[in-house]
């Protein structure tokens, strides 16, 4: 009897084998058509090699030139660099009076090869009100801000007198700081309002403040913030 449960029981075994290794070959059967049926065909590899070649070909003519233009830039500023030191006059020619070159050729082509990319969700970044209210929770500060943007450039000229630079320095720090778009107060990402902006850094403003700017000079010239805000805070107590 035992000998015939056991044969029994191996016969199970096996027949348990033979049926998992039947479901198993079926499924690995299903799983082959539906991974040849997403291969690239060679017809599509060869059109991707075609339009890949010629987007090489066109990228590589556009760097030469954009290469060339910023590098025209650099040599005309150390020019003007130099005419100053020697108290010469900067004329127009040593300007870059053309645009940058734009990339105009075709786009990068997709590899119908490769598997598709993930796109990772968007990290949140902090927008005004966030630093405003961590301010004022840990700190237990509220900025003066402007009332109108007359006012913030008011304020720009009066801060730059102040730090002894003359009227045409800081114009030119003005005009190369302005460059953006909107108000003293505007965020990047933000510039427009429409529904679902979001803030791409924290840059606030056509001065670009960055966070990590501010912590960098508060870590060089903190002693000099404060004996600033000391100084404001004394006269403003008179």
């Amino acid at each position: 009897m035992r000998h015939r449960s056991l044969h029994r029981c191996c016969g199970c075994v096996l027949a348990a084998l033979l049926l998992s290794l039947t479901h198993g070959a079926r499924a690995e059967a299903a799983e082959r058509p539906a991974a040849s049926a997403t291969a690239p065909s060679p017809a599509a590899m060869a059109e991707y090699r075609r339009k890949l070649e010629e987007y090489t070909l066109a990228r590589q003519k556009y760097e030469a030139a954009a290469d060339a233009y910023w590098g025209s830039i650099a040599d005309k500023r150390k020019l003007r660099r130099a005419k100053r030191r020697n108290n010469q006059d900067v004329v127009l020619g040593d300007y870059m009076l053309t645009q940058p070159p734009v990339y105009s050729g075709p786009p990068k082509p997709v590899d119908p090869s490769a598997p598709p990319e993930e796109v990772p969700p968007r990290k949140y970044v902090p927008v005004v009100a966030d630093f405003l209210r961590a301010a004022a929770k840990e700190f237990n500060f509220v900025p003066q801000q402007p009332r109108s943007e007359m006012e913030y450039k008011r304020a720009y000229a009066k801060t730059a007198s102040a730090a002894s630079l003359t009227k045409e320095q800081a114009v030119r720090i003005y005009a190369f700081e302005s460059g953006g778009d909107g108000k003293y107060d505007v965020q990047a990402g933000l510039e427009q309002p429409k529904p679902g902006a979001q803030a791409i850094s924290t840059a606030l403003g056509y001065n670009q403040l960055l966070a990590t700017n501010s912590v960098e000079l508060l870590a060089e010239k903190g002693d000099q913030f404060i004996r600033t805000f000391e100084r404001e805070g004394r006269r403003t107590d008179r």
